[in-house]
Parts: structure tokens; C-alpha cells; sequence
């Protein structure tokens, strides 16, 4: 699947607009072969700096297992449907590219688990705007670029 895919969808899944303000959201993690391994809560909220332009995105997973994992996303657009975040777990930077109803984010992150320990893992995600207010989700997560893990997520802005 392409971004290119997406181009003559509406409506337009803009980050810089759509990470505005406050949003909540629901999550479900599959193990590939389709068993349900964590659920979430999703509290979030995000403002523009208008001087840089940036999106400055705080969003709080309330895990099942009994732990939360915050992250702090500073995301800018650098060009018509290219997009780079920084976080304070990432390896590098996050990449993205926007078309249409899509924005496809790709980045490694040492993601906190339930036991105190961090495990990096490489994230794919795809977001599909379903009207103004609301998303879903479908990513991955993986080591060594082999995914094992589904995330379907779903964001609507209150």
C-alpha cells in the first residue's frame, strides 16, 4: 500500500489539525495470529505553537496490565504531505507522509513495559480520518523489522 493510494480521499487527515486540542481514544493489541494481548485507554491533547508551527501532542495510554505509558510528540510538517516528529523515547526521528483521508508514521520508540523495563520497537502506523472528529487507526509494532504485534486505535476529539 501507497500514500499515493489515498490522494482523492476526503476527508483530508491533516496532523496539524486533527492533533489539536483534546481527543480520547481506545485501543486494542493482537498478537499476529489474532489473540487480544493489552486494551487501552487513550487521553490526549495537543496545541499548535504558532512561532514554529509545530504540534506539540501529549497523549496517555491507560494500559490494562496496570500501566500508562505518556508521550510527549513534537510534530512538524515540512513540506505538502511530509511530516517528522520527535519524542523523548525515539531512536532518530518519526517520519510521515499525509495524502487524502491517510498519514502513514513510521518510528522506533523504547516503549515502557508493564514490568518497569523498555523494549524498542519499530512502529507502522496508518491513520484513516472518518469525518472531523474522528480516526481510526491500524499500526504495527516489530523488532528487527518483523512486525508481531496489530494496534487498532481509535481517536475522536471532544
Amino acid at each position: 500500500m501507497s500514500i499515493e493510494d489515498f490522494k482523492h480521499t476526503v476527508p483530508a487527515f491533516l496532523p496539524e489539525e486533527f492533533f489539536v486540542g483534546r481527543l480520547e481514544g481506545w485501543a486494542v493489541f493482537e498478537s499476529l495470529v489474532g489473540g487480544l494481548q493489552k486494551r487501552a485507554s487513550i487521553s490526549a491533547h495537543g496545541t499548535l505553537d504558532v512561532d514554529t508551527g509545530a504540534v506539540l501532542f501529549v497523549e496517555t495510554y491507560e494500559l490494562d496490565d496496570g500501566h500508562s505509558d505518556t508521550l510527549h510528540w513534537t510534530i512538524r510538517k515540512l513540506g505538502p504531505g511530509s511530516y517528522s516528529g520527535l519524542e523523548n523515547r525515539l531512536e532518530g526521528e518519526a517520519q510521515g507522509e499525509q495524502a487524502g483521508c491517510a498519514f502513514h508514521w513510521r518510528y522506533t520508540r523504547d516503549t515502557p513495559q508493564a514490568d518497569g523495563s523498555a523494549t524498542k520497537l519499530n512502529y507502522d502506523d496508518w491513520f484513516y480520518a472518518i469525518d472531523e472528529r474522528a480516526c481510526m487507526v491500524r499500526g504495527s509494532a516489530g523488532r528487527a523489522g518483523l512486525p508481531f504485534a496489530t494496534a487498532h486505535v481509535t481517536y475522536r476529539k471532544i
